[in-house]
């Protein structure tokens, strides 16, 4: 399988994205159930951002399942070309800057939207980053995974115990972190918020690790260009501050409400297949 990534890296982005375009498509036609979570949580999420004027122009669900094989495609260019950071554009980064300068720590928050993958090798050239991530239950992936995600500017902390107290240190030492703020967390690691409208269950880790260490939280958008991609950072403090004894409801709140906010820049970027609403596993706590 690695050689195969390897292989493929060669392929130009421009072809490696019109076999994204037919891997969506024929996943959309083979898996009845993946077509009705994806278009299920499309409408949802479409008509959400419509209904409150968030949308900047019209977009369609048969766009939006073509791109959704984009980052299985383009994983092979991400992971193993060494070069395909530097087809990424950024914007912002003067606010990432500056919190590693005062040593103050950076937590970067990345939905998954576009190439979500490569925005921390991207940003890792110029500060190193440490990525929160979930083991996969399947042995062949999570080898994959082992050989081809870390880098020496990006490392990975596992989603438990551990892989916490290593993100801790991190930001402790003013340096910089990073995770997926929609992805479901395990039992305990979070709370019921609304999420384009229906409740869905939210993790509290990122504002928990601005609590505890003082961090400032920026917000990563990778998104795709005709011949690379672009990433927009933003910083970010929710109202009222980050402090002990804030309403950490609001907060997450708030939290999903700029996930909604950068989704509709480019919703057919999202990964609407993602069984975002789900209950929460019972293992993997993660507690700050």
């Amino acid at each position: 399988m690695q050689t195969l990534f390897k292989i493929a890296a060669f392929m130009p982005l421009r072809v490696l994205r019109a076999v994204g375009l037919l891997l969506g498509w024929a996943t959309w036609l083979a898996s009845p159930r993946y077509r009705s979570q994806f278009r299920a949580n499309w409408h949802r999420g479409h008509d959400f951002l419509q209904a409150g004027g968030l949308l900047t122009q019209p977009t369609s669900i048969l766009n939006a399942i073509g791109r959704a094989g984009l980052l299985a495609a383009e994983l092979p260019k991400i992971w193993c070309d060494p070069r395909a950071a530097d087809a990424m554009s950024m914007q912002g980064q003067s606010c990432l800057d500056e919190l590693v300068s005062a040593g103050q720590g950076a937590l970067v928050l990345t939905p998954h939207l576009g190439a979500f993958e490569l925005a921390p090798r991207a940003i890792g050239r110029r500060h190193p980053m440490t990525v929160l991530y979930r083991p996969s239950r399947h042995p062949t992936l999570e080898r994959l995974l082992q050989a081809l995600r870390p880098t020496a500017v990006v490392k990975t902390a596992p989603a438990n115990g551990s892989g916490l107290r290593q993100l801790m240190r991190c930001l402790r030492a003013g340096e910089t972190v990073g995770m997926l703020p929609d992805q479901v967390p395990g039992q305990g690691d979070g709370i019921w918020s609304s999420f384009f409208g229906t409740p869905a269950y939210t993790m509290t880790l990122p504002i928990r690790l601005a609590q505890s260490t003082g961090a400032g939280i920026v917000w990563a958008s990778a998104l795709r260009a005709p011949d690379g991609w672009r990433l927009t950072l933003e910083p970010w403090v929710p109202a009222g501050g980050i402090k002990a004894d804030a309403d950490l409801e609001q907060w997450v709140l708030q939290l999903n409400q700029k996930i909604e906010a950068l989704i509709a820049r480019s919703p057919a970027d999202y990964l609407w297949a993602y069984n975002r609403f789900k209950a929460p596993a019972d293992k993997g706590s993660v507690r700050a």
